[in-house]
């Protein structure tokens, strides 16, 4: 795999390295699975010593591209890793967004989610038929009068199989990133309470999705998002 690589020297030896493949990672010249040429290829196309090289390849692994296989060599992963979201996240979590910002992203986002699930909506009939499921699992739990616990595992449970439903591998992974950091949020939104409010919103966007009514994409997530910030305890994503 010769001339694989082109060397700059406005970076630092293992800064270099890690770019070249995340740039042939973007160009598709390396694509998931494919092995990647040795320590010794890699520094002498690159002109970097084999230390860099090692040590690009533990940052890249950390991040989830690639996996480093003792005695069989250094593969693009074929799986993305959870890594990279992690870190994500918690750059989310210190970066403490006020409610305004959050109402926005999520206001935006979950339009586009809706959006894939009708423009997949020949692909995703079990995911739907999950949606229908969780749903009655609902009704169910607000007729045994279930804890806050329960209604909100089953509320953050529905917003999983939305990210399913859009049948986008990389919209599903960050929407369950949101869902991730929302979390201790939407489970606020039960606190003291049966279920009917959330069981209205997400009956009405069950019943778009079913319709294929994309004219009531934006009323229906506006509903969900509003309701969510005024039954917010404070300012505060996680309640406190």
């Amino acid at each position: 795999m010769s001339n694989l690589f082109e060397a700059s020297k406005r970076e630092s030896a293992v800064d270099l390295v890690v770019n070249s493949i995340k740039q042939l990672l973007m160009e598709r010249t390396l694509k998931p699975g494919d092995k990647l040429p040795s320590e010794l290829e890699i520094s002498e196309e690159l002109r970097v010593s084999r230390g860099s090289v090692r040590e690009a390849m533990k940052i890249l692994s950390a991040f989830g591209l690639v996996d480093i296989r003792v005695g069989n060599g250094t593969y693009v992963c074929e799986t993305p890793g959870n890594t990279t979201m992690d870190s994500l996240l918690f750059s989310f979590f210190i970066s403490n967004p006020q409610i305004d910002d959050l109402y926005e992203f999520r206001h935006i986002f979950e339009n586009d989610i809706l959006t894939m699930i009708l423009e997949h909506y020949d692909d995703n009939g079990k995911e739907r038929k999950a949606l229908r499921d969780n749903l009655e699992q609902l009704e169910r739990l607000m007729a045994n009068s279930a804890s806050d616990k329960k209604l909100s595992e089953n509320d953050l449970e529905f917003h999983r199989i939305l990210g399913q439903a859009s049948k986008n591998l990389l919209a599903e992974r960050v929407y369950n990133f949101i869902i991730d950091f929302m979390e201790p949020s939407i489970a606020a939104t039960h606190k003291g309470r049966s279920g009917e409010i959330v069981y209205e919103i997400h009956r009405d966007i069950v019943d778009l999705i079913e319709s294929k009514d994309a004219g009531r994409i934006d009323e229906a997530i506006t509903k969900s998002v509003d309701t969510w910030s005024i039954l917010q305890p404070s300012l505060n994503p996680w309640g406190e």
